[in-house]
């Protein structure tokens, strides 16, 4: 009875042997039929242990190494296969026809660094950069992927350090559904850091899951005061960075120009603001802390049923001394149109100020009308201080048009390159998480688009980069006008490519 039984396991072990040599045959006779061009082998090994960074991203879930575009919902069927050598032939011949599509060169690097590794085995880096891929906010997402897509280039090109692979997120520019997103982001478990978002509503919203995971993310753009953005949670470590300013500095800013707090009693400043927006709101609550609030007539810039030539009659009867316009940074529908239609009813009656979200085209296509505008932005290539970023980008672009969004984007992709630079790629990935966060609490880096980068204490950019424009009739741009900044000397202006592009 024993010998039977031992001759039993003896065949049930022969036959799952057997069974095994079976499945692999057909294993490489499936992947020679697929792949004929291949070395065998190589190309066994690849396919079992290179081809799985993009296999875990599913089509169309506003997640993108490489596989599909987020703008043009087109499939890239060489990286999502894994066929890097090809991926690399197919974006480079992309990107030869379309060299402004920061989208392509950033799959164009993400394949060659996998080709790389698939050769030599060396590990590299992954970020993700979320980006409002909409309707409304298209070229501010292509320009936040300048930024980002310039320092993975030039950071790839250094052999002392791993490379660079970025993760292109759509976060929409929707606040309902970014807290989601940003558990899909980190659940790809090789990201150690994030960029953006773009609208403090977004960052508010997704704060909690940044830290959480314990993972860094650095807005280019949210400019609403960081205890908005917290919304009264406190966290015993911080993750949240910044490369911009907060709207304290530029409503100071403001105030100071136009001498707001020697208005006479009577007087008062006319604010049209988006009550729903974080941003929005924690501009006004802070014109509201630096002047005396009866002073401040608040108007809701994103209700539906807005009158405008009515409003800007009732301020006026208030006396209302100048418009300040604030809308939110197109989250709502409503608030930038509203906007444009104040500015068309004032026909340069009343001063006008606004923040950011208003160095826009559409604001040039009313040159006529913005006489007496002033904006507050955060960098303008014109007085930039590092020039040699801004002829790097128009050298990498084709283009003239850089603007501040790609700015303050390179600015946080650079600083985070520096934080990676002092990592051990070979550390588990919370170690290199926790590194980051560490190394950005003291580092200064120098050669940013908009010069010396560094944090405070609770994160926030040191260096005070605001500055003021104006718009400018000229035929420099297409437009019709430019953005200048106000201490600069128009007669400077040459009309050449570079600049008859600006906006």
């Amino acid at each position: 009875m024993k010998k039977i039984r031992k001759n039993f396991r003896q065949y049930t072990i022969r036959a799952k042997i057997t069974f095994l040599i079976l499945i692999l045959s057909f294993t490489v006779w499936g992947y020679w039929i697929i792949h004929p061009q291949d070395n065998l082998f190589i190309g066994l090994y690849n396919y079992y242990f290179y081809n799985t960074w993009c296999n875990n991203f599913k089509l169309s879930d506003n997640l993108s190494c490489g596989e599909e575009s987020l703008f043009t919902q087109e499939k890239f069927s060489y990286f999502h296969a894994g066929n890097w050598q090809k991926a690399v032939n197919y974006f480079t011949q992309k990107r030869n026809t379309d060299p402004n599509n920061p989208e392509i060169l950033i799959y164009l690097n993400n394949a060659k660094l996998m080709q790389q590794e698939k050769i030599t085995s060396e590990k590299s880096y992954t970020i993700a950069v979320a980006v409002p891929i909409n309707g409304n906010s298209e070229g501010i997402a292509k320009a936040l992927l300048r930024g980002a897509a310039q320092v993975q280039e030039e950071f790839n090109k250094n052999p002392k350090y791993p490379g660079l692979k970025i993760i292109i997120v759509n976060d929409k520019n929707n606040p309902n559904t970014v807290n989601k997103l940003a558990e899909d982001i980190l659940s790809k478990k090789d990201i150690v850091a994030v960029i953006g978002h773009y609208a403090s509503e977004l960052t508010k919203a997704a704060l909690p899951v940044y830290h959480k995971h314990q993972i860094v993310f650095i807005s280019p753009a949210s400019t609403a005061l960081r205890s908005d953005i917290l919304a009264g949670n406190t966290y015993p470590d911080n993750f949240f960075f910044r490369t911009v300013n907060s709207v304290k500095v530029q409503t100071t800013l403001l105030i100071k120009k136009w001498q707001l707090a020697k208005l006479a009693k009577e007087e008062k400043v006319a604010i049209f603001y988006t009550p729903s927006s974080t941003y929005s709101k924690s501009a006004l609550e802070e014109f509201r802390k630096q002047l005396d609030a009866n002073k401040i007539i608040a108007i809701d810039i994103s209700q539906p049923n807005f009158i405008p030539n009515k409003i800007l009659n009732e301020v006026k009867k208030q006396r209302a001394k100048a418009l300040i316009l604030i809308p939110d940074g197109h989250v709502n529908s409503l608030s930038f149109k509203n906007t444009l239609s104040i500015i068309d009813v004032n026909e340069n009656q009343l001063p006008m100020g606004g923040l950011w979200v208003l160095y826009d085209p559409q604001i040039l296509n009313r040159r006529n009308l913005v006489k007496n505008l002033l904006i507050f932005i955060p960098w303008h290539p014109l007085t930039a201080p590092n020039q040699e970023v801004i002829t790097k980008a128009q050298n990498l672009w084709g283009t003239g048009k850089i603007d501040a969004q790609t700015a303050m984007s390179h600015d946080a992709t650079l600083v985070l390159t520096k934080a990676l630079e002092k990592l051990n790629i070979n550390d588990s990935l919370q170690k290199q998480r926790l590194d980051i966060q560490q190394h950005l609490r003291s580092l200064q880096v120098i050669g940013g688009a908009s010069g010396t980068i560094s944090f405070d204490q609770d994160g926030d950019r040191k260096e005070n980069i605001s500055q003021i424009v104006r718009v400018v009739p000229t035929q420099c741009s297409t437009y019709g006008a430019m953005f200048v900044p106000i201490n600069y000397n128009v007669s400077d202006l040459k009309c050449l490519d570079q600049e008859a592009s600006q906006f």
